[in-house]
């Protein structure tokens, strides 16, 4: 009896360091390791917000028990779980041969399994059987989303917070134009408008040593893309727009619209970070990330109201910046699509009450975006 206890709480001490090894290999602290030994079986499960990707993390665990391998062990489970998920994002078991090369896997599953007391060899699910479990928001993401929004919501209703943070509006704004502009070769710089306030984006001649260098890139991405077919096919109908659009006044359309658009990106980009927690170094910046994001959210809301509802409001954006240069919304109107001011308004309020449903789905089906990233870069043999 002392010799098997004292032989479990080597095994124990084993696995602790096996769980430690394949922290230090992911290199992500928020990903939990636990190593339950099982004869003739090791399960290994990878838990947090954030969990790796599959092919990632096999590749790493694969290369941690190489240099530690187990005595006893015939069979490796790994399972990847969402932070306080009820189902497994994923799950791999492999027998110790294949450890030289995933090509000789046994066995692989994605989705929920039940769980067993010992492992045995289990035939592939059908097609059908295998499922992928939608990623939920977690306890600290909730958190992070409410306190945004209080915040939000204390910022548009303050009038000088409301100024103060309309400069991060303005920033979006003329980053966008001239992000836009620089894409379809018109060197443009974001600037502050000093006489009349807001932002104004200069604009300089189309450039075709920047056009060139834009589809230098596109080759650039098809060289690498070369053993990818879709994936190939994916860049080459890209540049077929890109040249479209470029040959169009499409460009300069999307050039004009794209202040606003920009705003948009940048809604649904705040609160997916906030909901998931990626690119947060400390716990502020999920809160951080969804009181720009819902704060920009009101504030076009607000916006595009008015613009459709308030006369006055209306007849002032008509008139444009010093009597000068049109409003982005006028120019689209009058100029691309012929049609009243309070439609283009409408089509943009619409677009603004989307822009948070987006994140929320993207996040949700996450693994299912991932998958099929996998399946565009699976290289063909």
């Amino acid at each position: 009896m002392a010799q098997r206890n004292e032989a479990e709480l080597a095994n124990q001490e084993d696995d602790r360091e096996i769980a430690a090894m394949i922290e230090d290999a992911l290199q992500d602290p928020k990903i939990q390791v636990k190593v339950q030994r099982r004869y003739p079986c090791l399960r290994i499960l990878l838990e947090g917000d954030c969990i790796p990707e599959q092919a990632t993390a096999i590749s790493l665990i694969r290369q941690t028990l190489e240099y530690k391998q187990p005595n006893g062990i015939t069979q490796i489970e790994i399972y990847a779980r969402h932070l306080g998920a009820t189902q497994l994002a994923w799950r791999k078991t492999l027998t110790l041969p294949a450890l030289d090369s995933l090509a000789a896997e046994t066995f692989q599953v994605e989705g929920p399994s039940p769980r067993t007391d010992a492992c045995s060899v289990v035939a592939p699910l059908p097609e059908r059987s295998r499922r992928l479990s939608p990623k939920k928001i977690s306890s600290a993401g909730w958190g992070a989303l409410g306190t945004g929004l209080i915040l939000a919501i204390l910022l548009i209703t303050i009038s000088p917070l409301k100024l103060l943070f309309a400069g991060f509006l303005v920033m979006v704004h003329e980053v966008g134009h001239a992000v836009t502009h620089w894409l379809f070769g018109r060197p443009a710089l974001p600037t502050v408008n000093l006489l009349y306030g807001g932002g104004i984006t200069l604009v300089f001649e189309q450039s075709l040593v920047v056009i060139g260098l834009i589809y230098l890139g596109f080759a650039v991405l098809a060289y690498g893309c070369r053993f990818h077919p879709k994936l190939l096919g994916g860049v080459a109908g890209l540049a077929i727009l890109y040249t479209f659009c470029l040959r169009t006044s499409i460009n300069t359309m999307l050039s004009t619209f794209m202040g606003h658009g920009m705003e948009l990106v940048a809604i649904a980009l705040c609160l997916y970070f906030s909901a998931s927690g990626y690119l947060c170094r400390i716990a502020g910046d999920r809160s951080i990330y969804a009181m720009l994001g819902f704060f920009t959210w009101f504030y076009d809301l607000q916006f595009s109201w008015k613009l459709i509802h308030d006369e006055d409001f209306r007849a002032f954006y008509e008139g444009g910046i010093g009597g000068v240069l049109d409003n982005d919304f006028v120019i689209l109107a009058t100029e691309y699509f012929y049609t009243d001011l309070a439609a283009i308004t409408q089509w943009f309020l619409i677009a603004c009450l989307l822009a948070p449903v987006v994140p929320f789905l993207v996040l949700r089906y996450e693994s299912w975006f991932q998958r099929a990233v996998n399946l565009l870069l699976k290289q063909e043999p």
